[in-house]
């Protein structure tokens, strides 16, 4: 298995370069709504403004990282066929989409990363003092977020076996993960009953959660209560996108293919 994911991983890191310049304007583009939420916060409260950039350049950083797009693709190659290229190999599919995501996530890494050093040379607000132990937490809870949201969007892509345009209903997701994430603003400012929502939803762990470990903005307690609630979270999902899988394939079995 190590082998076929090099073998993946080099394949998706060529097909990568061949699109760079399509992939340089999604991610820039990506980071155009934190910051005009983070200047609308600024203004709104400029008593805060420098926890206002580091929280919101957090979330750039978490959110690129964590970012998933599967659903698009799926959509898209199930309603044209192309998809059923992918059933007949012996490799399930979703390995390729984990090397696709691997390969991308580095490279936001190695922009994101030198960026943030540089940045904060001339902007005290970024410079942060975290303990090893912080860091480790901070680290792990990106990558829990990662693996939700991409379990989640493959997740809906695979509903393109039963419904068109499964992308509206992940639209749909999104729109509530705009606010239980933590995305538009941190959690701690929302309204006391989404708050309590947002800590047993899955939307929280896949940003504001590691922003929170980061900022220390939550306790020792809270941070191991989150791990399981995330845990929890991803074996749900896992078990979503392995039925969802074998119920797709039969129905397109039925269909013909």
């Amino acid at each position: 298995m190590i082998r076929k994911y090099i073998a993946l991983l080099r394949m998706k890191y060529v097909e990568m370069l061949a699109y760079r310049l399509a992939t340089i304007v999604w991610m820039t583009g990506a980071i155009v709504q934190p910051l005009i939420t983070m200047v609308v916060w600024m203004n709104i409260d400029p008593s805060q403004s420098d926890a206002f950039i580091f929280y919101f350049m957090a979330v750039i950083f978490v959110e690129r990282m964590t970012s998933a797009w599967d659903v698009w693709e799926l959509d898209h190659e199930i309603r044209d066929g192309t998809f059923s290229n992918y059933i007949i190999r012996p490799l399930h599919p979703i390995h390729w989409a984990i090397a696709e995501n691997i390969v991308y996530k580095v490279l936001f890494l190695v922009i994101l990363v030198p960026i943030w050093t540089v940045a904060a040379l001339f902007v005290p607000a970024l410079r942060f003092d975290v303990t090893g132990g912080q860091a480790l937490l901070f680290l792990t809870a990106v990558l829990v977020g990662a693996a939700l949201r991409f379990l989640l969007s493959y997740a809906c892509g695979l509903l393109g076996f039963w419904i068109t345009k499964v992308t509206a209903v992940y639209s749909l997701l999104e729109v509530i993960s705009l606010f239980l994430s933590g995305r538009i603003a941190p959690l701690s400012m929302l309204p006391p009953l989404l708050q309590q929502w947002s800590v047993f939803l899955p939307f929280r762990y896949m940003i504001g959660f590691p922003i929170d470990i980061i900022t220390g903005a939550i306790n020792q307690k809270e941070i191991m209560t989150g791990f399981w609630i995330a845990f929890i979270w991803v074996v749900l999902f896992i078990i979503a996108v392995q039925w969802l899988w074998k119920a797709g394939l039969k129905k397109n079995q039925a269909v013909g293919g």
